[in-house]
């Protein structure tokens, strides 16, 4: 038996490289984005009454990772176990899964018809910009949250890490863009094994490159825990 699914529309995002999506989108409030529906999904009557939700549930394809999951592999290394020890594919949320289906929890901002297009704003997202949207369900507090629940390795959300500072020689920004720069650079988006000291210390200087929107972003990260942006272009 096959399943051939149809795409409702396209997640767009400020995150326009894999490298600093938040692996979670809990507590990332501030990250707006917003999904443009195709036709005949666009139709405002499919989305009645979405304004009484505070938050939905985004369904979404891994795009980018179709190609690197042809063959199956049970295991994975979660990020939150340090890339070091392997988990089976079903007891994670690693992209490379069979069918490359993912799940978002956002919050609800608005709905409107704009230049023709409708658009379902959101925020705290974590989706590579592009990313096709399968479904959208409303986030139900009675039957979605689970208090007495075990969450395995991944028994709390991914905090902050590191400080971040900005070179006083860059271009100005707006404060949104500030505040998004400093909210993502701050959980640390580098490899689990970038985040070890004995590499830290072998390359002190190393220079990690992130796009937001369509700036590069160049930054450092210090051994005291602090990171700074170097350059903006």
């Amino acid at each position: 038996m096959s399943v051939e699914l149809t795409p409702i529309g396209s997640l767009h995002s400020p995150f326009s490289q894999k490298f600093g999506i938040p692996r979670q989108s809990a507590g990332l409030t501030d990250i707006p984005g917003y999904i443009t529906l195709t036709p005949p999904y666009d139709d405002l009557n499919g989305f009645r009454g979405i304004d009484a939700f505070s938050h939905l549930w985004i369904v979404f394809q891994f795009h980018q990772s179709i190609e690197q999951t042809q063959s199956y592999s049970p295991l994975i290394r979660p990020p939150r176990l340090g890339g070091n020890d392997k988990m089976g594919v079903f007891a994670s949320r690693s992209s490379f899964r069979p069918n490359n289906i993912g799940l978002s929890l956002v919050k609800f901002v608005k709905i409107e018809r704009v230049l023709g297009q409708t658009r379902l704003h959101i925020s705290g997202v974590d989706c590579l910009s592009g990313t096709p949207v399968l479904d959208i369900k409303p986030y139900v507090a009675y039957a979605d949250s689970q208090p007495n629940a075990v969450s395995g390795y991944a028994k709390e959300q991914p905090q902050a890490t590191l400080s971040v500072t900005f070179s006083p020689d860059l271009p100005a920004q707006t404060e949104e863009m500030l505040a998004l720069m400093t909210q993502v650079i701050s959980l640390d988006p580098r490899p689990a094994y970038h985040q070890r000291p004995e590499y830290q210390a072998l390359h002190p200087d190393k220079i990690y490159q992130l796009r937001l929107y369509d700036f590069e972003i160049g930054f450092i990260v210090e051994d005291n825990g602090k990171a700074k942006v170097m350059t903006i272009n």
